[in-house]
């Protein structure tokens, strides 16, 4: 028995210790120069999700979230051993086609990988996939350039057919809480983009256009980008939806601020 096992079977026989959670991930972030403590925390031991031993998961519903787990999941920020702030995250859960209702937290937790789609058998090809490392969900970067890995790209839900859909999460400068980033335009309301895009903003050295949806994608008739750029009023963001021909794009129908 590995030792998340040890722990889930702790938690199930100690009902006590549900409520310091389950802890799982932690990492150490320098915030203005200190040094704190990051955790997601579930609030009960999570269950299963897109699991091996279901056949659902090689779905576009679970493209990103297998082989994962799902529950009512927090992140908590610890400085000096007292936590110091707590954002629940499983309320940014629930697009259209999000596959487990009502709304959970999921997190994948161990990676798929190209071969398994060859896998007949399921009991071995679970005992496979749940010996494979964890994988990480705080992975920090600068999202918003202002010179702090202070963020991470947390999925959210899936749309037709496996495109990845989350927000970025994490501390701006105009709020130093722990929060879900949203556009210059409308702060308070958390940025819901495709994981392609959130990654070209990261890189990009100025404003960046990236394809949301193509001409003929799931019988689309028209087509969007969306351009983003990290200010120093936020990130501005811009959807552009273009006329599809028979050559492709045409002209600009609309223009709309994110």
């Amino acid at each position: 028995m590995d030792r998340d096992a040890a722990k889930y079977l702790l938690l199930l026989a100690c009902p006590a210790l549900l409520g310091q959670g389950f802890v799982r991930e932690e990492k150490p972030v320098v915030v203005d120069g200190a040094t704190e403590l990051w955790r997601l925390v579930w609030e009960h031991p999570p269950k299963p999700a897109c699991n091996p031993e279901d056949e659902v998961w090689y779905t576009c519903p679970c493209a990103g979230f297998a082989f994962g787990e799902r529950g009512q999941l927090d992140l908590v920020r610890i400085r000096n051993g007292q936590e110091i702030d707590r954002l629940s995250l499983t309320p940014m859960f629930g697009h259209d086609d999000f596959p487990f209702v009502p709304p959970e937290a999921v997190v994948q937790r161990w990676e798929r990988l190209p071969r398994d789609r060859l896998a007949s058998d399921a009991r071995q090809f679970a005992r496979r996939v749940h010996v494979r490392p964890v994988v990480s969900v705080i992975n920090l970067a600068d999202y918003d350039h202002d010179g702090r890995s202070t963020e991470f790209f947390l999925q959210t839900g899936v749309l037709p057919c496996g495109k990845r859909m989350g927000v970025v999460i994490g501390l701006s400068p105009g709020n130093l809480r722990l929060h879900a980033f949203g556009s210059a335009l409308h702060p308070e309301k958390p940025l819901d983009l495709q994981k392609p895009q959130w990654d070209a903003l990261r890189s990009s050295a100025g404003p960046v256009r990236v394809m949301d949806w193509p001409c003929g994608d799931h019988g689309a008739d028209t087509e969007t980008e969306i351009e983003l750029q990290a200010t120093s009023a936020g990130i501005r963001a811009v959807r552009r939806e273009f006329e599809c021909t028979e050559h492709g794009r045409g002209k600009l129908l609309r223009k709309t601020q994110l």
